[in-house]
C-alpha cells in the first residue's frame, strides 16, 4: 500500500464531476487504489476520502467514522444516495483538500446509499445516520465537484485562496533553492 498525495483546492480535478467506474474497471487494481486511499485517509488523518482528492476522476470513496458501533472501513464505487430523511443535522466540517477551514453544514440526518463492490462490481446498500451520514454526504460532494470551500462566504473563500496561493509560491521557492544532485 502507498500514501497518495492529497490535492488541495483550488484544483481542476476537485472542481470536475467524477465519472462512473466502468464495468471493466472492477477488480484487483480498483481494490488496490481503494486500499491506498484508505491508508492515505488514516495517515492524514481523516474519516473519508474521495478519489478526486488523490487525482483520480472516478466515483470512488472510502469512509471510516472510527465510531464504536460504526460501519468500520467502507470502500464504495459508484455510490449514490437513494433516500434522504427530511430531518437534518448540522455539523462543523473540515476537509483534507481545504486545510485549516471549518464550516457548519446542514446535512440529511439519515441517508440510504447504494454502491458497487470494488472487486466484483456487486451492488451494496446501507443506511447511514448522524456522523456517518455526514461523512458520506461530504465525500459524495467531491464526486460532483463540490469542495467545502464552495460552502463558505465569498470573503472567507477569497482569504483562503490568497493564503493558499502564498503557500504554493513559498513551496515552489523552497523547491527551487534545493541544490541539484
Amino acid at each position: 500500500m502507498a500514501i497518495l498525495p492529497i490535492l488541495t483546492a483550488p484544483h481542476p480535478i476537485l472542481e470536475a464531476k467524477a465519472r462512473e467506474v466502468a464495468a471493466d474497471e472492477f477488480g484487483e487494481d480498483l481494490v488496490k487504489l481503494l486500499d491506498d486511499m484508505a491508508e492515505t485517509m488514516y495517515d492524514a488523518p481523516g474519516v473519508g476520502l474521495a478519489a478526486p482528492q488523490v487525482g483520480d476522476g472516478r466515483r470512488i470513496v472510502c469512509i471510516d467514522s472510527g465510531e464504536d458501533g460504526g460501519s468500520g472501513l467502507l470502500k464504495m464505487a459508484n455510490p449514490t444516495i437513494t433516500q434522504r430523511s427530511k430531518e437534518t443535522i448540522t455539523w462543523e466540517e473540515t476537509c483534507l483538500s481545504v486545510p485549516d477551514v471549518e464550516v457548519k453544514v446542514s446535512r440529511n440526518k439519515r441517508i440510504t446509499v447504494t454502491w458497487q463492490d470494488a472487486l466484483t462490481g456487486e451492488p451494496r446498500s446501507q443506511e447511514f445516520q448522524n456522523f456517518e451520514a455526514v461523512i458520506v454526504q461530504h465525500e459524495l460532494d467531491h464526486l460532483i465537484g463540490t469542495v467545502l470551500l464552495d460552502r463558505v462566504s465569498r470573503f472567507k473563500r477569497s482569504r483562503y485562496l490568497q493564503k493558499e496561493k502564498k503557500r504554493r509560491r513559498s513551496v515552489k521557492k523552497d523547491e527551487a533553492s534545493v541544490p541539484a544532485k
